[in-house]
Protein backbone atom coordinates (compact mmCIF):
# COMPACT_ATOMS: atom_id res chain seq x y z
CA UNK A 1 0.00 0.00 0.00
CA UNK A 2 1.37 3.36 -1.03
CA UNK A 3 -1.55 5.82 -0.86
CA UNK A 4 -4.52 6.60 1.36
CA UNK A 5 -7.66 8.70 1.59
CA UNK A 6 -9.03 9.71 4.98
CA UNK A 7 -12.77 10.08 5.58
CA UNK A 8 -14.18 11.82 8.65
CA UNK A 9 -17.79 11.22 9.67
CA UNK A 10 -19.61 14.33 10.90
CA UNK A 11 -22.58 13.43 13.12
CA UNK A 12 -25.18 15.94 14.25
CA UNK A 13 -28.17 15.97 16.62
CA UNK A 14 -30.37 13.99 14.20
CA UNK A 15 -27.75 11.75 12.59
CA UNK A 16 -25.42 9.74 14.83
CA UNK A 17 -22.26 7.82 14.06
CA UNK A 18 -23.90 4.35 13.87
CA UNK A 19 -26.28 5.59 11.16
CA UNK A 20 -23.43 7.26 9.26
CA UNK A 21 -21.22 4.15 9.43
CA UNK A 22 -24.10 2.14 8.00
CA UNK A 23 -24.65 4.55 5.11
CA UNK A 24 -20.93 4.91 4.41
CA UNK A 25 -20.27 1.15 4.35
CA UNK A 26 -23.29 0.49 2.15
CA UNK A 27 -21.96 2.92 -0.44
CA UNK A 28 -18.34 1.84 0.00
CA UNK A 29 -19.35 -1.79 -0.54
CA UNK A 30 -21.09 -0.85 -3.81
CA UNK A 31 -18.00 1.08 -4.95
CA UNK A 32 -15.67 -1.81 -4.11
CA UNK A 33 -17.92 -4.31 -5.91
CA UNK A 34 -17.42 -2.20 -9.07
CA UNK A 35 -13.63 -2.65 -8.96
CA UNK A 36 -13.44 -6.28 -7.78
CA UNK A 37 -11.59 -8.91 -9.77
CA UNK A 38 -12.94 -12.27 -10.96
CA UNK A 39 -12.36 -13.73 -7.46
CA UNK A 40 -14.38 -10.91 -5.81
CA UNK A 41 -11.19 -9.43 -4.32
CA UNK A 42 -10.28 -5.75 -4.37
CA UNK A 43 -6.97 -3.86 -4.00
CA UNK A 44 -8.43 -1.40 -1.46
CA UNK A 45 -8.30 -2.01 2.29
CA UNK A 46 -9.79 -0.04 5.18
CA UNK A 47 -8.44 0.96 8.57
CA UNK A 48 -10.20 2.63 11.50
CA UNK A 49 -8.07 5.45 12.95
CA UNK A 50 -9.70 5.53 16.41
CA UNK A 51 -10.69 1.87 16.72
CA UNK A 52 -11.04 0.55 20.28
CA UNK A 53 -12.27 -2.78 21.64
CA UNK A 54 -11.77 -3.21 25.36
CA UNK A 55 -13.27 -4.48 28.56
CA UNK A 56 -13.12 -2.33 31.71
CA UNK A 57 -14.42 -3.56 35.06
CA UNK A 58 -16.40 -6.30 33.34
CA UNK A 59 -18.03 -3.89 30.90
CA UNK A 60 -17.40 -4.47 27.20
CA UNK A 61 -16.71 -1.40 25.08
CA UNK A 62 -16.05 -1.09 21.37
CA UNK A 63 -15.98 1.89 19.04
CA UNK A 64 -14.98 2.59 15.47
CA UNK A 65 -14.43 6.29 16.17
CA UNK A 66 -15.25 8.75 13.41
CA UNK A 67 -12.37 8.40 10.94
CA UNK A 68 -11.72 5.78 8.26
CA UNK A 69 -8.72 5.45 6.01
CA UNK A 70 -8.83 3.70 2.65
CA UNK A 71 -5.54 2.27 1.36
CA UNK A 72 -4.53 1.44 -2.20
CA UNK A 73 -1.33 0.47 -4.02
CA UNK A 74 -1.52 3.48 -6.37
CA UNK A 75 -3.46 6.65 -7.13
CA UNK A 76 -5.04 5.08 -10.23
CA UNK A 77 -6.94 2.64 -8.01
CA UNK A 78 -8.53 5.56 -6.15
CA UNK A 79 -9.36 7.23 -9.48
CA UNK A 80 -11.11 4.03 -10.54
CA UNK A 81 -12.92 3.79 -7.19
CA UNK A 82 -14.40 7.29 -7.71
CA UNK A 83 -15.49 7.91 -4.11
CA UNK A 84 -17.01 11.30 -4.95
CA UNK A 85 -19.60 9.56 -7.13
CA UNK A 86 -20.50 6.93 -4.52
CA UNK A 87 -20.60 9.28 -1.54
CA UNK A 88 -22.28 12.24 -3.29
CA UNK A 89 -25.46 11.95 -1.17
CA UNK A 90 -23.42 12.00 2.05
CA UNK A 91 -21.36 15.17 1.50
CA UNK A 92 -23.01 16.92 4.47
CA UNK A 93 -21.96 14.06 6.75
CA UNK A 94 -18.59 12.85 5.46
CA UNK A 95 -15.47 14.91 4.81
CA UNK A 96 -13.22 13.31 2.18
CA UNK A 97 -9.56 14.36 2.12
CA UNK A 98 -7.43 14.19 -0.99
CA UNK A 99 -5.21 11.25 -1.92
CA UNK A 100 -1.93 11.30 0.00
CA UNK A 101 1.17 9.09 0.18
CA UNK A 102 1.44 6.92 3.29
CA UNK A 103 4.00 8.24 5.82
CA UNK A 104 7.27 6.35 6.13
CA UNK A 105 7.03 5.37 9.81
CA UNK A 106 3.80 3.43 10.36
CA UNK A 107 2.61 0.30 12.10
CA UNK A 108 0.35 -2.31 10.54
CA UNK A 109 -2.99 -3.89 11.39
CA UNK A 110 -5.32 -6.49 10.01
CA UNK A 111 -8.95 -5.43 9.79
CA UNK A 112 -11.41 -8.26 9.33
CA UNK A 113 -14.95 -9.37 9.95
CA UNK A 114 -15.27 -11.41 13.11
CA UNK A 115 -17.89 -14.12 13.26
CA UNK A 116 -18.05 -16.06 16.49
CA UNK A 117 -20.38 -19.01 16.31
CA UNK A 118 -21.43 -21.18 19.19
CA UNK A 119 -19.78 -24.58 19.35
CA UNK A 120 -21.69 -27.56 18.02
CA UNK A 121 -22.97 -30.02 20.59
CA UNK A 122 -20.14 -32.39 19.63
CA UNK A 123 -17.49 -29.64 19.98
CA UNK A 124 -18.95 -28.56 23.31
CA UNK A 125 -18.99 -32.15 24.61
CA UNK A 126 -15.37 -32.66 23.53
CA UNK A 127 -14.30 -29.44 25.27
CA UNK A 128 -16.16 -30.47 28.44
CA UNK A 129 -14.46 -33.86 28.40
CA UNK A 130 -10.97 -32.33 27.89
CA UNK A 131 -11.50 -29.94 30.79
CA UNK A 132 -13.33 -32.48 32.94
CA UNK A 133 -16.33 -30.17 33.35
CA UNK A 134 -20.03 -30.49 32.55
CA UNK A 135 -21.34 -29.56 29.11
CA UNK A 136 -23.31 -26.71 30.72
CA UNK A 137 -20.08 -25.36 32.23
CA UNK A 138 -18.34 -25.69 28.86
CA UNK A 139 -21.09 -23.71 27.13
CA UNK A 140 -20.99 -21.07 29.89
CA UNK A 141 -17.22 -20.79 29.38
CA UNK A 142 -17.76 -20.13 25.66
CA UNK A 143 -20.41 -17.49 26.35
CA UNK A 144 -18.20 -15.74 28.93
CA UNK A 145 -15.15 -15.73 26.68
CA UNK A 146 -17.00 -14.68 23.55
CA UNK A 147 -14.76 -11.96 22.11
CA UNK A 148 -17.59 -10.44 20.06
CA UNK A 149 -19.01 -8.79 23.16
CA UNK A 150 -16.55 -5.91 23.01
CA UNK A 151 -16.05 -5.61 19.25
CA UNK A 152 -17.65 -2.68 17.44
CA UNK A 153 -19.99 -3.38 14.55
CA UNK A 154 -21.83 -1.72 11.69
CA UNK A 155 -25.50 -2.53 11.08
CA UNK A 156 -26.12 -3.22 7.40
CA UNK A 157 -28.83 -4.56 5.14
CA UNK A 158 -27.93 -7.26 2.66
CA UNK A 159 -28.37 -5.99 -0.88
CA UNK A 160 -28.95 -9.59 -1.98
CA UNK A 161 -31.77 -10.69 0.32
CA UNK A 162 -32.63 -7.50 2.28
CA UNK A 163 -31.81 -9.17 5.62
CA UNK A 164 -30.27 -7.05 8.37
CA UNK A 165 -26.85 -8.13 9.65
CA UNK A 166 -24.02 -6.83 11.79
CA UNK A 167 -20.59 -6.40 10.26
CA UNK A 168 -18.48 -6.98 13.38
CA UNK A 169 -15.04 -5.44 13.00
CA UNK A 170 -11.86 -6.78 14.56
CA UNK A 171 -8.74 -4.66 14.06
CA UNK A 172 -5.53 -6.21 15.41
CA UNK A 173 -1.89 -5.10 15.36
CA UNK A 174 0.39 -6.98 12.97
CA UNK A 175 4.14 -7.41 13.37
CA UNK A 176 4.96 -6.84 9.69
CA UNK A 177 3.23 -5.75 6.49
CA UNK A 178 1.48 -8.53 4.62
CA UNK A 179 0.44 -7.61 1.06
CA UNK A 180 -2.69 -9.05 -0.46
CA UNK A 181 -6.25 -8.32 -1.49
CA UNK A 182 -9.40 -7.49 0.42
CA UNK A 183 -13.10 -8.32 0.43
CA UNK A 184 -15.73 -6.04 -1.06
CA UNK A 185 -15.95 -4.42 2.39
CA UNK A 186 -12.21 -3.64 2.36
CA UNK A 187 -11.51 -6.30 5.01
CA UNK A 188 -9.01 -9.17 5.25
CA UNK A 189 -7.90 -11.54 8.01
CA UNK A 190 -4.39 -11.77 6.53
CA UNK A 191 -3.61 -8.69 4.39
CA UNK A 192 -2.47 -5.71 6.45
CA UNK A 193 -3.02 -1.97 6.13
CA UNK A 194 -0.83 0.79 7.58
CA UNK A 195 -1.86 2.31 10.91
CA UNK A 196 -0.70 5.50 12.60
Amino acid sequence: MKYYIELTLIPNDETGLPFLWSKLFTQLHLALVEIQDADTKVPVGVGFVNYRAETHNGQAFGTLGSRLRLFAPNEATFQQLNLDKWLARLTDYIHIKSIKPIPEQVGFVTVNRSRAKPPSQKENAAYAKRRNISEAEALAHYENSNQLKNLPFIKLKSLTNANDFSLTIEQKPATAPQPGTFSTYGLSATSTVPHW
